[in-house]
């Protein structure tokens, strides 16, 4: 039954992925007035009749969060059903529950307060950052979820040394490279270059956007984070609990996701490009929160008693 629910639970995560890389796409393409300023509805209607592109590709998304949020009661329900009350996995499902809430609030924002589209105000900009945030918090909190469900332990972080810090470090800079990659990726629909010349000087002229002006931030940014990401990673697979698995797919993700980087500037942002750069972006949160959660549980009953931790 609880090998069921640990299988669900990683399907759940995969859909939601899928989710959030359809929502890039709308932003991406333009589409996100394709339902105008209607919300839950679309134009007025429940189903739009005789729907534009932009009609089709927004309202496509609204059918796939809806779905994903039923799959993320069903979770809940699972978890209720299957784990005592206190347990961790039911705390993790409550959690997801609260942040895909939250998501759907953000998302209605967006479309009701019309920060869609054409619209490159600054308060667009910090709704997509709240809204890339809690994304991340989202995915995260279901892959840690997904993780406990399958044999992790609880986390400890007295007696853990240094451990804590550096994780939450690694794990800030990510949020802040994805942060500062949502106002780049905002910058790139509002205003494409139409050569890498013409972008990069568009960057750093006084005279651009204010997105324009905050995208040359966000490769530094990157640039900072991914080699900290690698050193961290490193010390944290010493941990005797630590997942081998996580550790290297941190490191093939981090490198991997440089390189997609610096080739999306040299490709002017293509949409496709920009999609994979946000996948390769939420699986290195995912392997990191998995690899910094390893490093963090409690010793098994065989490890207490055999040799001490490694430092």
């Amino acid at each position: 039954m609880r090998q069921r629910f640990t299988i669900y639970a990683w399907s759940v995560l995969a859909y939601n992925l899928l989710v959030v890389l359809w929502g890039a796409y709308v932003r991406a393409t333009g589409s996100g007035a394709g339902c105008g300023s209607h919300w839950p509805l679309c134009n007025g209607e429940v189903v739009p009749r005789e729907p534009q592109l932009e009609t089709l590709i927004e309202f496509t998304h609204r059918l796939t969060s809806g779905l994903a949020l039923l799959a993320v009661i069903g979770l809940v329900v699972w978890a209720v059903r299957s784990y005592p009350r206190g347990h961790r996995v039911r705390g993790g499902a409550f959690a997801v529950l609260a942040l895909m809430i939250a998501e759907a609030l953000l998302g209605a924002g967006l479309v009701l307060f019309e920060l869609v589209a054409d619209n490159d105000s600054m308060l667009r900009a910090v709704s997509m950052v709240a809204h890339l945030v809690n994304t991340f918090l989202l995915i995260g909190s279901m892959a840690i979820t997904a993780w406990w469900a399958g044999g992790g332990r609880a986390l400890r972080f007295r007696e853990a040394g240094a451990v804590p810090l550096v994780a939450a470090v690694g794990l800030l800079g990510i949020l802040l490279t994805g942060a500062s990659g949502a106002v780049a990726a905002l910058g790139d629909t509002l205003f494409p270059a139409r050569t890498l010349s013409e972008g990069l000087g568009a960057d750093l002229s006084p005279a651009s956007h204010f997105l324009l002006r905050l995208r040359v931030l966000h490769p530094f940014i990157a640039v900072v984070t991914g080699g900290y990401l690698l050193l961290a990673a490193r010390a944290l697979v010493r941990r005797e609990s630590s997942s081998v698995a996580a550790y290297t797919a941190v490191t093939v993700l981090v490198v991997g996701q440089l390189i997609a980087g610096l080739v999306n500037v040299i490709l002017l942002a293509p949409v496709w490009l920009q999609l994979l750069h946000l996948l390769l972006a939420d699986l290195v949160w995912i392997s990191a929160l998995v690899l910094a959660a390893s490093a963090l549980q409690q010793p098994s009953e065989a490890t207490s008693t055999a040799a001490p931790a490694r430092a």
